[in-house]
């Protein structure tokens, strides 16, 4: 009974909310190795719950086999050569048009499975320019019950590069 409870309390508090939105404007960019993004959550461990999308360059197509400095923070930590053609399909498109893209985190982990209370790093790393990449971090505690926008921090491997520095901008990650 007592663990039922706890069970039940644990759902109720993860159900105060529905998800996390991801928005962000991108701008394709010329130039050799750019125009790569991944979104991805990990759990405090820093182990990826879920990858919301790789662009298929890296994803479908290996890229990274190819260009080890194309999304290189993305590939180290969700491991994308342990996964099978299937697994890495269904995280895996196009590399969009220029505009704002919308993501969603249903709080579910990779196998569909809806994530236990607790904190959480919404990341997006993008390949600027070969080996230049960005990170933006916004972290969410579910836990908390805080609805609305959440800070986001941005990191660049090389902070004096400014090649495609616009190619990712106005990164907004929110609890709804």
């Amino acid at each position: 009974m007592k663990k039922f409870l706890v069970l039940l309390l644990l759902s109720a508090v993860t159900a105060l909310y529905a998800d996390v939105e991801v928005n962000f404007d991108y701008k394709a960019m010329s130039g050799f190795a750019s125009n790569q993004f991944a979104l991805w959550v990990e759990n405090e461990n820093g182990e990826v719950v879920k990858t919301l999308f790789v662009t298929d360059f890296t994803g479908v197509k290996r890229g990274y086999k190819k260009r080890e400095q194309s999304l290189n923070n993305w590939v180290a930590i969700a491991k994308p050569g342990k996964m099978s053609d299937t697994e890495i399909d269904s995280i895996s498109g196009a590399t969009p048009k220029s505009g704002v893209q919308h993501f969603v985190w249903d709080l579910t982990d990779n196998q569909g499975k809806k994530v236990p209370t607790g904190k959480y790093l919404i990341k997006l790393e993008a390949t600027l320019y070969q080996g230049s990449n960005v990170i933006y971090t916004g972290a969410v505690d579910l836990g908390q019950p805080a609805l609305g926008e959440i800070a986001v921090t941005m990191k660049r491997s090389e902070p004096d590069n400014t090649k495609n520095a616009s190619m990712i901008q106005n990164v907004k990650i929110s609890i709804r």
